[in-house]
């Protein structure tokens, strides 16, 4: 799997799960869930589109499914 430069959005709520959209290091994009604590970020599972309306995911969503927390926004951390 290519390697993540950043997260350009996310994580986010979609309603039941998580989701980010991440720029890798050559310049192209995915859309990523969350699968768990056991399978992590994974590839596709909802749209760009879903994404960037979806409002951010709070702190104590990323905690109850298990985020890491370097997986958080650095703006998360500071609640």
């Amino acid at each position: 799997m290519k390697k993540i430069a950043r997260v350009m959005r996310g994580p986010v709520n979609l309603g039941g799960m998580l989701g980010r959209i991440v720029i890798l290091e050559d310049g192209s994009g995915r859309v990523e869930t969350w699968g768990g604590t056991s399978r992590g970020w994974m590839l596709g599972g909802a749209d760009v589109a879903g994404i960037m309306l979806a409002p951010p995911a709070l702190p104590e969503r990323l905690i109850e499914y298990g985020v890491p927390e370097e997986d958080w926004p650095e703006d998360s951390l500071e609640i």
